[in-house]
């Protein structure tokens, strides 16, 4: 088909989308532009989980993953702008699962006989899946050589001293943490561009050498890959950038219960990209759950999940040796009924015993969720502490409204404290009081 802006622009269900399509209609916008005769697609947004764009050219249509209710939004409206103006940007592929997936519901949807459809013969079936054991290759001796990269970088670094960094620009960080996009190590070319932010700190020579730890042990981890357990080769291709399907995920059986959501925290995980992390504490099971979303220049998160709800339903953990991230699969929202808190701890040396476990099953955990019982908050010395009953201090990483609400809720007594211990401090997320569940 000749496509036309005209062609474009009738797709957009407002002249507001239409304008800020034309916003996203450059290829240096876009992380991956490839198609074939029959459809175009891209990756758009964050990196790390990048909205899925796609159009069909046989039956002009656009697909996205964005949250955006009103549909087709500026990312399918601006892909088309995109070959219609930079074609030659676009390279040859077949189509990815995802791509395919969508194709075949359209031409099912508009099929005229069931038999219009042929399903694919058992020869190319073996050829797709040739084909994806090809490309999942190709990705991981990329991934590999961007180690080898990253790993004579921090040897040189350790050679030179950590003091050689010091009056370097960022572009010097921006410069590594590109190549690792290009390795296709998006998560670790994010903890690079936050380096420069560990170096203002009073004590960065002492952060900046445990994180380069961190990464290096990461490196060589993903060095012996094929030799490790199944779970842990799971959280090496997550840490290192390679993103889980949901529908994989959801495939898999949960863990059916009553599951509190105990509290919210929001983090600056890059430029024009928040986290929200949202945590569930399973009734029955005890377990606790970690629900993970992102948020790209400001366009707000897929689900609202409300302080203090009762979801009735299923969630589905991510693999991992140590599983907290999950996805919630079916639940049902449960009004006006009371929720029965596991027991937490009560007892600070405790919670070192169970973080030094988790580090030792997974070092590269964080955060670690907590439910602490019968503990004090207190201000001293200008910062804010939390007190067992042995009489013990944890240090608290909190603003002080945060800080100075906890101490109005406490009144001096003993309270139960949600939240999550940071490797030296514990980041308060909310206060269980009898029923009810105060967000701070």
């Amino acid at each position: 088909m000749q496509l036309t802006e005209e062609k474009i622009f009738k797709l957009a269900p407002d002249s507001g989308t239409a304008q800020r399509a034309r916003e996203v209609a450059h290829f240096r916008r876009w992380h991956l532009l490839a198609g074939n005769g029959r459809a175009i697609w891209g990756e758009y947004g964050n990196p790390y989980d990048p909205f899925l764009v796609a159009a069909d050219f046989e039956k002009l249509a656009v697909h996205c993953t964005c949250p955006v209710r009103r549909k087709p939004c500026k990312h399918g409206i601006g892909l088309l702008l995109t070959f219609l103006r930079y074609n030659g940007e676009f390279s040859v592929q077949e189509p990815p699962d995802w791509v395919q997936s969508w194709l075949d519901k359209r031409d099912r949807r508009f099929a005229k006989k069931k038999e219009e459809k042929p399903q694919r013969s058992a020869e190319a079936e073996a050829a797709l899946a040739e084909q994806r054991q090809r490309n999942r290759e190709r990705r991981m001796a990329d991934m590999a050589a961007g180690l080898d990269l990253l790993e004579n970088w921090v040897l040189d670094l350790l050679r030179q001293g950590l003091a050689s960094l010091e009056g370097r620009e960022e572009d010097y960080f921006q410069e590594l943490a590109t190549r690792m996009v290009d390795a296709k190590l998006g998560t670790l070319a994010r903890r690079i561009r936050q380096l420069p932010q560990v170096m203002t700190l009073d004590d960065w020579p002492s952060r900046l050498s445990q994180e380069l730890g961190e990464i290096y042990l990461l490196v060589k981890a993903f060095q012996k890959l094929p030799t490790l357990p199944d779970a842990l080769q799971d959280d090496l291709l997550s840490l290192t950038g390679v993103n889980f399907k949901k529908e994989d995920i959801l495939a898999n059986a949960g863990i059916t219960d009553r599951w509190l959501v105990a509290g919210q925290f929001f983090a600056e995980e890059d430029s024009n990209l928040q986290s929200r992390r949202t945590w569930l504490i399973g009734e029955q099971s005890g377990r606790i759950a970690m629900l993970l979303d992102f948020s790209w220049g400001g366009t707000g998160y897929e689900s609202d999940w409300r302080s203090g709800s009762i979801l009735d339903g299923e969630v589905v953990f991510y693999p991992s040796r140590l599983p907290l991230r999950a996805l919630v699969k079916a639940h049902e929202v449960v009004k006006d009924q009371p929720f029965h808190l596991p027991e937490g701890l009560t007892d600070f040396k405790e919670l070192g015993k169970k973080w030094a476990a988790a580090v030792g099953t997974l070092p590269w955990v964080w955060p670690w969720p907590a439910i602490l019982d019968e503990v004090i908050p207190v201000h001293t010395s200008g910062r804010f502490l939390l007190v067992d009953k042995n009489r013990d201090a944890l240090p608290l990483a909190c603003t002080p409204q945060s800080g100075w609400q906890l101490m109005a809720e406490s009144a001096g007594m003993p309270i139960r404290i949600f939240g999550q211990w940071e490797g030296e401090a514990f980041r308060p997320l909310s206060v269980v009081a009898d029923v009810e569940v105060h967000f701070l």
